[in-house]
Parts: C-alpha cells; sequence; structure tokens
C-alpha cells in the first residue's frame, strides 16, 4: 500500500573533476528558506530505486513525473511541519534525541558501519544530531496534531467496510468506493482474500544457486542440499538444520519459518511442492531460481469464508490509519494555505 511519509536514507556522490563545476540551485523556497535541487535529486533518486526493487516494469514518463511531485510535495511538507514546529516552540529532550540515535544506531552491526554510513552521507556526527532532532520535533508535532483531530472509527464503520470488500471479492463490485481509492482498496481486498484463501505453513532450507553459477558451483551446491537431506532422513530436526546451514538469512534464525504462504506468494516450483505436502511432511529437493530448497509443511489451513470477527481489529486498525493521514494531509494543507511559496524549478 502506499505510503504518505517516505523517509530513506541514500548514498550521496560529489563527483570532482578538474574541468566540471557541481552547481546546486533552488527550485523552490518555503518561507524564504529553501529547498536546494540536491535535496530533491537525492530523495528522488532513492524513491526511484525503490520502486525498481519492488517492481520490475520500467516506470513510465507519467508515473515517473507523478513521483516528481510526490517527492517534491514530501520536501515542502517537511519545511512547513519544521518551521511550525519551531514556531510553538516545541523542544526536544536529551533522553528523547539519545533514545533516536541508539534507535538508528542499533540497525547498524557495530559502531564502525554507522560512522562509514554517516561518511558516505556526508554527515558529520553533529550534522546528523541536528537532523535527527529535527525530524522528532516534526514527529511530537504530528502526533500532537492527529491525536487531537482524528476521529476514531466505529465497529460499525469497520463492518461496513468489511461488506464493500466482501462484495468485491466475490462480484467484483467497486461502484462504491470513490475513484481515488479503489486501487488500495483492491490492495486491501487481495490481503483479506489472501487470509482466508488456503493456506501453508512452512520452513524451509535453502543453500542459494547464483544465476551466473558455473556448472561447478551448481553440483556443489546440490551435493550440500543432498547431504542436508541425508541428515533429515535419518531423524535429525529440520529446525535445527535450518539454523545450522540455510542461506536464506530472513528465515535461518527462525529454524527456515516463513510461516503462513498463500497461493501466489512465493515462486511457481515452491508453491506447487508446499502445498502438495501434508502437515509434517518433507520435500524432496527442490530447484527455484534462488537455489536448492528442502520444504516442511507445519500446518494447513484450508479455504474459509470471510469472517468479520476474525479481522475486526485489523479493519479497525486500517481506518484509524486512514483517518490519522486524513487528518495529516488537512492539517499540511493548512499551513500551505497560510505560507508563501515559491516554485523555481525542478
Amino acid at each position: 500500500m502506499k505510503k504518505n511519509i517516505i523517509f530513506i536514507t541514500t548514498l550521496f556522490l560529489l563527483n570532482h573533476n578538474l574541468f566540471s563545476v557541481v552547481v546546486d540551485k533552488v527550485i523552490v523556497r518555503v518561507n524564504k528558506e529553501n529547498i536546494m535541487k540536491s535535496e530533491f535529486d537525492k530523495l528522488y533518486n532513492a524513491a526511484v530505486e525503490q520502486l525498481k526493487q519492488l517492481s520490475s516494469k520500467e516506470i513510465s514518463k507519467e508515473e515517473e513525473e507523478m513521483l516528481k511531485q510526490k517527492v517534491l510535495d514530501h520536501l515542502i511538507a517537511q519545511k512547513l511541519l519544521l518551521q511550525e514546529a519551531k514556531r510553538r516552540n516545541l523542544k526536544v529532550t536529551k533522553r528523547e534525541l539519545e533514545e533516536g540515535i541508539k534507535t538508528i544506531k542499533s540497525r547498524f552491526p557495530s559502531d564502525q558501519m554507522f560512522q562509514l554510513e554517516l561518511k558516505k552521507e556526508n554527515l558529520t556526527e553533529k550534522q546528523f544530531q541536528k537532523q535527527l532532532e529535527e525530524q522528532i520535533m516534526v514527529l511530537k508535532l504530528v502526533d500532537e496534531v492527529v491525536k487531537k483531530n482524528v476521529v476514531q472509527p466505529t465497529e460499525k464503520d469497520a463492518k461496513e467496510l468489511f461488506n464493500k470488500l466482501v462484495r468485491y471479492i466475490e462480484k467484483k463490485d467497486i461502484k462504491d468506493v470513490k475513484e481515488e481509492e479503489q486501487e488500495e482498496f483492491k490492495l486491501l481486498a487481495q490481503l483479506v482474500q489472501r487470509y482466508f484463501d488456503e493456506q501453508v505453513r512452512v520452513r524451509h532450507i535453502l543453500v542459494r544457486v547464483d544465476a551466473n553459477a558455473s556448472q561447478k558451483e551448481k553440483e556443489e551446491a546440490k551435493k550440500k542440499i543432498l547431504e542436508i537431506k541425508s541428515k533429515i532422513d535419518k531423524g535429525e530436526d529440520f529446525a535445527t538444520l535450518a539454523q545450522k546451514f540455510s542461506e536464506d538469512s530472513g528465515s535461518r534464525e527462525r529454524g527456515g519459518d516463513l510461516g503462513f504462504i498463500a497461493k501466489g506468494d512465493t515462486v511457481e516450483e515452491f508453491e506447487k511442492v508446499a502445498f502438495s505436502l501434508k502437515e509434517g511432511e518433507v520435500s524432496d529437493v527442490v530447484e527455484t531460481k534462488f537455489g536448492y530448497h528442502i520444504i516442511k509443511v507445519i500446518e494447513k489451513r484450508p479455504k474459509r469464508k470471510p469472517d468479520f470477527e476474525q479481522i475486526k481489529e485489523d479493519l479497525l486498525q486500517y481506518l484509524l490509519r486512514k483517518n490519522a493521514e486524513k487528518c495529516y494531509d488537512e492539517f499540511v494543507e493548512s499551513l500551505k494555505k497560510k505560507a508563501d511559496i515559491q516554485y523555481f524549478e525542478k
């Protein structure tokens, strides 16, 4: 689903050349504060990379222009929000800043890796702390405004949404959904349908094979997965072997547990075998574009009729988020109306 706020850190490269000059320029001025082209380019390029990772389709010119506008709107909104936070004299305590720094540093395997990232971002630690302090100020402002004005959804609201989703799942009827909300509604309907469709909970052990691997490398990987399969056949614990040998970093620590998967969640070769196994059954070696797998089915869920009570809390949370987004958008628009915004060029 689309997200209102994009927070992306990315590499900013500055090429030094005796015969070239890097010129930055103002593209928008917000209440006498500038948004520079370098800021826009950095966020836009990161957003493009994110889209490429999510989809193999090439970005169309129309999508490109929409993305540019979204990035620019985001930069303007952040500038306005920070200005408003300062106007309201919102403060960040030393403890809040320290906790924020600790949270971000915890995402890196070591302090050395964190320092390398700062260097890549062309930031000193002092500049990083200043940026973080401003981000926390903005978050405090948004939290203050949204909490004060957001409308709490009722069970009746959630039931109404549920009925619309069921109508769409069963009859593809979407006429009572606003046109600008239809894309997100369809995605939500897919998630609901997936939840109630047939599912299997699986563990797997993966030995990766690179797409450009040599025949020798493929043979070595096949030999390794067959040795693991032999250990399973002799009665060794699947989860323990997954923790020890699996090359899927996302599931290895959980003993290869992928949770429940529905049809369409994984590649066809994996899915076909996973859904054909009985509970407790282990597959032979399965080859996919990722390499060689061994699959074990832990639990199976048959297809079920959509049940409101099972997803009521999720729908209430979804509606609360939508109401909060609306509240946020309205607040930003109110700041824009009072602001002096001058556009130069993108």
